[in-house]
């Protein structure tokens, strides 16, 4: 059995990845010391750089990466980070990947505002470098990425979300940004506009399989002793394992969920049922199943293109996510 890790699958963009981390550090860097200082914490919560590694793998396998090529993985995922400390304000959100958010520590409105600063770096780099193809591609990205968040606080902790509105908001805040990666490296390279087309829905695919698998995670998150289990449920979103087994339910035990969400005195004891609720409802086999067939159609796309070491590698990222822990 092939047992897949990001560092096998980034092999072959093993230097690709570190010049880009560096050049993207050094896009962070500022002369204000708070500024520098928010930085300096933020690399230490790095993530997994999971949108460059597209744009890497993709234009490696359509053709020959250039500077045009790290520009894009940069500006992608500035926009990812900027949208990522947004989310921690508006989600209530203490924690981002095990440590304090930087909301947390400097409160909503520097948080805020350092997202904002973040997303002008995106901008600047494509108008400094006359990027038109690039300033077309992140503004209509942003501009989606903006309405799912909207719609997403419309929505938030509501119990007759219906399935169909979730996948909008998925698809708006996290497929929609992996799609424009994809788009990105195949404007690059001049490609005709069915393959940048194709391209493209299978960044939307891969983006919907990774957010449900996303989601999925929450569900395995440990509940620790002498927590406040009202502001642990406040940061609970209603995602697809809930919607299904919300659809599985009595009225009855629907009206018990309603009120333990408004309970401000919850204990562990009520917040594990209502996590095991939701394990033995099949909402989480039913979130499998969607990110199988969300996986199996961008698997289906890639047979599409050259059967090199890149597709092979975007095959076994695309696979990795169906596996991750984290």
């Amino acid at each position: 059995m092939l047992i897949l890790t990001l560092e096998k699958i980034n092999f072959i963009i093993k230097n690709e990845i570190e010049i880009f981390e560096t050049l993207f550090r050094n896009n962070f860097y500022s002369k204000i010391p708070l500024i520098q200082e928010i930085n300096n914490y933020f690399f230490k919560i790095k993530g997994k750089y999971i949108r460059p590694i597209f744009v890497f793998l993709i234009t490696k396998m359509l053709g020959n990466i250039s500077k045009k090529t790290y520009d894009l993985a940069i500006l992608i995922e500035l926009i990812h980070t900027a949208s990522l400390i947004h989310d921690d304000v508006i989600d209530f959100s203490n924690t981002r990947r095990g440590f304090l958010s930087i909301n947390a520590i400097w409160q909503n409105k520097t948080a805020v505002i350092f997202g904002d600063y973040i997303f002008s770096k995106s901008l600047n780099i494509a108008i400094k470098n006359n990027y038109i193809d690039y300033l077309n591609l992140i503004s209509k990205t942003i501009e989606q990425m903006s309405e799912g968040e909207i719609l997403q606080m419309k929505y938030f902790n509501n119990f007759f979300i219906k399935e169909y509105i979730y996948n909008i908001i998925i698809f708006k805040k996290t497929a929609i940004l992996i799609s424009a990666c994809c788009e990105g490296c195949a404007k690059s390279l001049n490609k005709k506009k069915k393959i940048v087309l194709n391209i493209k829905k299978f960044g939307e695919l891969a983006g919907m399989a990774f957010q449900i698998k996303d989601d999925l995670l929450d569900y395995k998150n440990h509940i620790n002793d002498n927590e406040n289990y009202f502001l642990l449920l406040r940061e609970f979103k209603i995602t697809l394992p809930f919607i299904y087994a919300l659809k599985k339910t009595s009225k009855k035990y629907k009206n018990w969920l309603f009120n333990e969400f408004n309970n401000k005195n919850i204990n562990k004891y009520s917040l594990i049922k209502i996590l095991n609720f939701i394990k033995n409802s099949g909402g989480i086999e039913y979130s499998i199943y969607k990110i199988k067939l969300f996986t199996n159609k961008a698997l289906l796309l890639l047979n599409n293109y050259p059967n090199n070491k890149a597709n092979k590698s975007l095959k076994y990222l695309i696979l990795f996510n169906k596996e991750r822990l984290l």
